[in-house]
């Protein structure tokens, strides 16, 4: 009996020493499940930059660009420039075979001396030394009134020519194109900023327009003013004539007199001919073309090289639909070509295209945009290509918050949760978080411009992690 009573008391213990050793088994392991109290992330507010851009390509175009021709025709025997050369305004590109010009410049020299002994002839005897300078002096003018006027009608001609061939062509079509935009605008299908930039580019154009009109109408008034000097002149010349002559010309010195304008007419025509065969350069520029060969025989139309202005250049290039929001006229831009990889050219937007074009099969925005060289004297060469970084927005020195710390409260509302410190003079933050209102400006994949409710050095939430 009392054997059998020791075995209940080691049982019971057994039994004792085993719930206990559950117990503490289950509270271990209960502790090990539990999650750890959650750490707050943070981020300081910061003062930087923030830059939108957009990344496009594109190529040099030059400003200006001509075809140059001769006003004469006959047979090239000399070409002084090559492709890729620069020159100046005046200088010498081309020059025509000159020998029967010459020639020609030369006979009517000799037909003038001949015309102007002939009416010497005539005017002796009855007619003085004084008589024959006041002739010559009336023929002088009158040659220079003859030229005057012919200058005038060809000055007249070819610039209404130009200003109908050329501004007024370019004015028109804005006009349709206005139009156009105008009914889809009525219509509903067409913005209102793209109508104004339609209306305005039509403006544009006829202020062109009316500028080249312009610009006409006063080389007009300079060649009618030269006419108007040359008839005073032939006025006077007339008058001092008269003074001197005892008596009517006779009709065999008009006729001497006649024989001299028409030589000296010949005369300058024969000069003009020569200077004609010369080709000059109109302006500064670069050679981009030479299309004829010494030895052959070129006419007023024919293109003899091209000359275009690479020094104020341009530079068409293309940027995704989906960023067109970042092209806009004034926009910075900065250029690197692809042949001068250490050189950034810094310029700006000066025109967007309103119709997309397609680029390697995708729908593009096309821009120009014009840039200096500055100090960078480099060679550029029209067609070049370029990487182009649009800067659409920019803000410097500004308050910056990660994005992640923004909570939407509703559309383009936004609010942060501020960790507020705790009082210590140590500036230990309390953990404590306080919602407030923030006024978002420029924001990129990593920073938020703050305009308002936040400063410098204050603590914000950007989420938590375990």
């Amino acid at each position: 009996m009392k054997k059998r009573k020791i075995w209940i008391i080691l049982v019971v213990a057994l039994l004792l020493a085993a719930g206990g050793g559950y117990a503490a088994y289950t509270r271990y392991f209960a502790l090990a499940e539990e999650p750890p109290e959650p750490t707050l992330e943070t981020a300081t507010i910061t003062r930087g930059d923030i830059v939108i851009t957009a990344d496009g390509s594109g190529e040099l175009v030059p400003t200006a660009e001509l075809e140059l021709t001769f006003r004469t025709s006959g047979e090239l025997d000399e070409v002084l420039v090559e492709v890729g050369d620069r020159v100046q305004e005046g200088d010498v590109l081309a020059r025509l075979e000159t020998d029967k010009l010459e020639r020609a410049v030369a006979e009517a020299e000799v037909e003038l001396q001949i015309a102007q002994l002939e009416l010497g002839d005539v005017q002796e005897g009855p007619t003085d030394v004084e008589l024959a300078d006041a002739q010559a002096a009336l023929r002088d003018a009158q040659v220079e009134l003859a030229l005057a006027q012919d200058a005038y009608e060809r000055t007249f001609d070819s610039q209404l020519d130009a200003v109908a061939d050329s501004r007024k062509v370019d004015f028109d079509w804005w006009v349709g194109y206005y139009q156009g935009q105008k009914a889809r605008y009525e219509e509903g299908h067409l913005s209102q900023a793209d109508h104004d930039w339609a209306m305005a580019a039509m403006i544009a154009a006829e202020g062109r327009w009316q500028e080249a009109i312009n610009q006409a109408l006063a080389e007009e008034v300079q060649a009618a003013n030269r006419v108007t000097q040359a008839q005073n002149g032939v006025h006077q010349a007339q008058e001092a004539l008269e003074l001197l002559e005892s008596e009517p010309l006779t009709d065999t010195l008009g006729q001497a007199i006649l024989a001299v304008d028409q030589a000296l007419l010949a005369r300058e025509k024969a000069r003009a001919d020569l200077e004609a065969a010369q080709l000059y350069a109109p302006f500064d520029g670069t050679v981009m073309d030479v299309a004829a060969t010494v030895g052959e025989q070129v006419g007023t139309n024919a293109p003899i090289l091209t000359l275009a202005d690479l020094q104020e250049p341009l530079l068409c290039f293309w940027v995704e639909e989906t960023d067109m929001g970042s092209v806009a006229v004034g926009n910075p831009v900065n250029v690197v070509f692809e042949a001068l990889p250490d050189d950034t050219f810094i310029g700006e937007i000066v025109r967007v295209d309103p119709v997309l074009v397609t680029v390697d099969g995708t729908p593009a925005v096309q821009a120009w945009a014009s840039f200096a060289l500055g100090a960078q004297k480099v060679n550029l060469l029209s067609g070049m290509t370029a990487e182009v970084e649009v800067v659409a927005a920019e803000a410097r020195g500004a308050l910056l918050v990660p994005v992640e710390a923004l909570r939407e409260m509703s559309s383009g509302n936004y609010a942060v949760f501020v960790v507020k410190p705790d009082g210590a003079p140590d500036g230990t933050l309390s953990g404590e978080l306080e919602m407030r209102a923030v006024v978002v400006g420029l924001t990129d994949l990593v920073n938020a411009e703050i305009l308002a409710g936040l400063e410098l050095g204050e603590v914000v939430s950007v989420g938590e992690i375990e």
